[in-house]
C-alpha cells in the first residue's frame, strides 16, 4: 500500500505540512508518533481505507512537511492540524493520534476543534513528576536519532526486518532536535486536565505489552466520553505490531461513534 500512495503538501500559515490520502467517505485524520512519519501507518491504510478517506500527516518538523522549531509545544502542534484540516476543507473529521500524535489529538479536541471522535493511541498520560524522574529514560531514547537493530526491536513484538529498521532511522534523522523538542512538549502539556474538556466519543488504544498500559483506567477516568480498547501481543506501536486488530478496532469504534 504504501508504495502505491503519493505524498502531497498543503500551504498554511505554519507552512507546507504534507500527507498522504487514500479512500473515500468520512475523514479520518492520522498522526503519527514522535521521529515517525505517515509510514508509521503503512500497513493500516489500505483497510481504513477501504471505509474512510484517511488523511495520514507528516508532523511538522518531520517527513516532508516543513520545519518546525524544536520548542514547539503541543498547543501550537494542535493549531498546526487545524491549520491542515482548514486548509483540507475537512468538517469534523475523526482524528486517531499515536503517542504524541494523540497528545495532539487531545489538544485539540479539548480546545474545541470539530471533530467526530477520537483515538488515543498509547498516549502518555504522566504527571510533572513522572516526567522529570523519568527524563534520563527518555534523554537515552530520545538523545541520538540513529538507533541499533536491538534498540528497536525491543520496542516492538514482531520481528524487526532491515526495511523498517531503515524507515526507522531515516524519519528519526530527519525529525534531529525535534526528537527531543517533541518529548518536551509532552512533558510541559497538562493531559489531565484537557481530557475532560473534550466532548467527542473517544477510544483508548493501548498494546497490551506498551509502556502507557498502566494508566488505562486512570486515563478513562479522567475522559468525558471514552472507552478502552487494549491490544494483545502489541506494545507502543500497535499499527505495526497488530495492524489488523488495530485497523478493525478502529472501524469498529468509529461505526459505533457514527
Amino acid at each position: 500500500m504504501s508504495a502505491a500512495l503519493v505524498p502531497q503538501s498543503v500551504a498554511t500559515r505554519f507552512g507546507r505540512i504534507a500527507y498522504v490520502r487514500a479512500g473515500a467517505g468520512t475523514p479520518l485524520l492520522l498522526l503519527h508518533g514522535n521521529g515517525h512519519s505517515w509510514h508509521e501507518f503503512a500497513d493500516v491504510i489500505a483497510p481504513l481505507a477501504a471505509r474512510f478517506d484517511v488523511i495520514a500527516w507528516d508532523m511538522p518538523g518531520h517527513g516532508a512537511s516543513d520545519d518546525a522549531a524544536p520548542e514547539t509545544g503541543i498547543a501550537t502542534y494542535a493549531a498546526m492540524l487545524g491549520a491542515l484540516i482548514e486548509a483540507l476543507g475537512l468538517e469534523r473529521p475523526a482524528i486517531l493520534g499515536s503517542s504524541v500524535g494523540g497528545v495532539i489529538a487531545a489538544a485539540y479536541g479539548a480546545a474545541g476543534g470539530a471533530t467526530s471522535a477520537l483515538i488515543l493511541a498509547e498516549t502518555q498520560f504522566r504527571t510533572a513528576e513522572w516526567w522529570r524522574k523519568a527524563w534520563p529514560m527518555v534523554e537515552t531514547m530520545f538523545g541520538a536519532p540513529v538507533q541499533t537493530h536491538d534498540q528497536v526491536q525491543a520496542r516492538l513484538k514482531q520481528p524487526l526486518d532491515d526495511a523498517l529498521l531503515d524507515r526507522w532511522n531515516r524519519d528519526r534523522i530527519r525529525a534531529g532536535d525535534n526528537l527531543m523538542g517533541v518529548m518536551a512538549a509532552i512533558a510541559g502539556f497538562d493531559i489531565a486536565a484537557a481530557l475532560p474538556q473534550i466532548a467527542a466519543p473517544t477510544l483508548l488504544l493501548f498494546g497490551e505489552a506498551g509502556p502507557t498500559v498502566d494508566m488505562a483506567e486512570a486515563m478513562l477516568g479522567a475522559t468525558a466520553n471514552g472507552r478502552v480498547t487494549i491490544v494483545s501481543e502489541a506494545g507502543h506501536f500497535v499499527s505495526i505490531d497488530r495492524p489488523d486488530v488495530f485497523a478493525q478496532a478502529v472501524i469498529d469504534f468509529l461505526d459505533a461513534a457514527a
